[in-house]
């Protein structure tokens, strides 16, 4: 079997699986299959099929990844490989199946997805066998996952989740680079909701060092520097946080960055087929 007819393969079974779920493959050759969940948040899944890391072995490998993400963002690029995207569509099975465990969250424990999927050389049957397991993770951790997005809170949700790095209110109030002053505020609507939010988590992180002082696992002094550092960056977040509801000029900005990426991104969603 040569790449072409794995990637046939591949793109046949995730139109079956993905279809009746409302995705659809954006134009083009990148398999990108695409379900507007609102008309403000946009999720992604996808493969991406390679050698195996054994070439000698000649056999093929493929990996599938998932994103959700809204129309804030800074780009939506369709028309790209799933390499060149994985700036944020970038979460696998296996991911979201230690998330979703750690979460007390529903999880099968005799399908626990893989991370490289494994097509031996001239092997149909293998084809077929790799080809079904991926389809079982895909229905089992992702589906679910996004059917729970049906807003920009529950979008926050799922990127506090599974995606957290892509929320990081970042210094200088610069957001040419991220999304989440344009969608925080739908899960978090005024500072003192985000600041108990930010202090939860580092209270979190307080207990977890302490534990790790008390089991000999860290020196005392260690943890209190760290702890001392996670305070002021909890701080600087919480400050940061503030100034979206509090200066007038940071919210204009927000206002016009959120017009502007709205319109550009939808342009380039419907420029590779998909209905909005």
């Amino acid at each position: 079997m040569g790449t072409l007819e794995v990637d046939k393969s591949l793109k046949a079974a995730f139109k079956e699986t993905l279809e009746p779920h409302g995705f659809k493959k954006v134009k083009g050759r990148y398999p990108h299959f695409v379900r507007m969940a609102t008309p403000e948040i946009i999720q992604v899944i996808n493969y991406r099929l390679e050698q195996a890391l054994s070439p000698q072995l000649e056999e093929k490998r493929f990996e599938v990844y998932c994103a959700v993400g809204s129309i804030y963002r800074p780009e939506i690029n369709l028309n790209r490989s799933v390499y060149a995207s994985m700036d944020w569509i970038h979460t696998t099975m296996p991911h979201m199946y230690m998330k979703a465990k750690r979460n007390e969250i529903t999880v099968y424990e005799n399908e626990q997805p893989g991370v490289d999927y494994i097509i031996k050389k001239g092997d149909e049957a293998s084809l077929r066998e790799q080809i079904a397991f991926a389809m079982t993770g895909i229905e089992h951790y992702i589906i679910p996952a996004f059917d729970k997005v049906v807003d920009l809170k529950t979008c926050v949700d799922y990127l506090e989740l599974y995606d957290s790095m892509c929320l990081t209110v970042w210094n200088r109030y610069q957001f040419e680079n991220s999304e989440e002053a344009l969608i925080l505020p739908a899960k978090y609507p005024n500072q003192e909701s985000y600041k108990e939010n930010v202090l939860n988590k580092y209270e979190a992180i307080k207990e977890r060092v302490f534990h790790d002082i008390d089991e000999g696992k860290m020196l005392r002094a260690d943890g209190e520097i760290k702890m001392l550092r996670c305070k002021k960056r909890a701080d600087d977040t919480i400050e940061r946080y503030e100034k979206f509801f509090t200066d007038e000029e940071t919210k204009k900005e927000l206002e016009r960055l959120k017009a502007e990426r709205a319109k550009k991104n939808l342009e380039a969603i419907r420029a590779m087929g998909i209905e909005v």
